[in-house]
């Protein structure tokens, strides 16, 4: 130790600041390319999700703390008092943190995101707040400091601030494996045959594929008015419940498509507007003459 403080002594500055910066960037190098990648081996053959998370977040901050230390012993080395700076630094920081409030506040979520977990990377979400017009559902790619990127499922990459995103309402459909049940709703005329439509129904879902056995079933939901206008039709819920919710929209637009040519190859009308013109029409002659 006394052999190398001498040789330290000895050195002027320049040479100083230059093996600060080789023994800073060795050591960044060997951490994050050698010692991380050993942590994150092990993270990724346990079953829990947080080890991983840790690894991640450790990987957004390494090159900031490794940057902060590298300049404070530069300054140090080179004489510079930073304690000065430090408390100066402490000032710009607080000004800085009420002109960059959103900024630290999609960082802190960002943590509380990594730190609670409900969302995963690779997880198939559905984000209710803010999935506007290209849709909240999506598979999380990347989970950020300050911005969470989502690939829709018109393969669109969207990055949600994180605080956006923490307080919007988030369906997880990754978490568990049990299968999602999906419905479909539609409309029969008045006078259809509301016991063969039932039977239609149900047995046009469960012969489609993606469906799983012995989950398909009909409802006749409410005939009371929506938003005080008169319904068109009776209204028909078909539920049915799928293993892969990531098959939801092709299941789902098959099996319409399946209950609509059965309905018509069984003469049962779909109601349309024209109907419900037909019925009000109708309506009106019986109670109003």
């Amino acid at each position: 130790m006394e052999t190398l403080g001498e040789f330290w002594s000895q050195l002027n500055n320049i040479y100083k600041s230059l093996l600060i910066l080789i023994i800073a960037f060795g050591l960044y190098s060997l951490f994050r390319s050698i010692i991380l990648k050993r942590f994150q081996a092990i993270a990724a053959a346990t079953t829990n999700d947080l080890d991983d998370r840790l690894v991640h977040f450790t990987k957004q901050f390494l090159g900031v703390f490794a940057f902060f230390c590298t300049i404070t012993l530069l300054l140090k080395t080179n004489g510079v008092k930073i304690s000065p700076l430090l408390a100066g630094a402490g000032i710009v920081g607080v000004s800085l943190g009420f002109a960059a409030k959103e900024t630290i506040a999609d960082i802190l979520a960002g943590i509380f995101l990594i730190a609670d977990q409900p969302i995963r990377i690779g997880d198939r979400i559905k984000i209710e707040k803010i999935g506007s017009h290209w849709g909240g559902w999506g598979d999380v790619v990347d989970i950020g400091l300050r911005r969470t990127s989502i690939k829709n499922t018109d393969g669109v990459y969207i990055n949600y601030p994180n605080a956006v995103l923490s307080n919007s309402v988030i369906t997880n459909f990754s978490y568990q494996k049990s299968p999602v049940r999906v419905r479909i709703r539609f409309q029969v005329d008045y006078d259809a045959d509301l016991n063969l439509t039932k039977q239609v129904t149900t047995e046009a879902v469960a012969s489609c594929q993606g469906v799983l056995p012995d989950t398909a079933q009909t409802i006749i939901r409410s005939l009371d008015d929506y938003q005080g206008k008169m319904l068109t039709g009776v209204l028909i819920e078909a539920r049915y419940r799928i293993e892969d919710v990531r098959k939801r929209t092709l299941i789902r637009s098959a099996v319409l498509q399946k209950v609509l040519e059965d309905l018509k190859a069984q003469n049962i009308p779909v109601a349309t507007p024209k109907m419900r013109m037909e019925s009000e029409r109708n309506w009106s002659k019986t109670f109003l003459t």
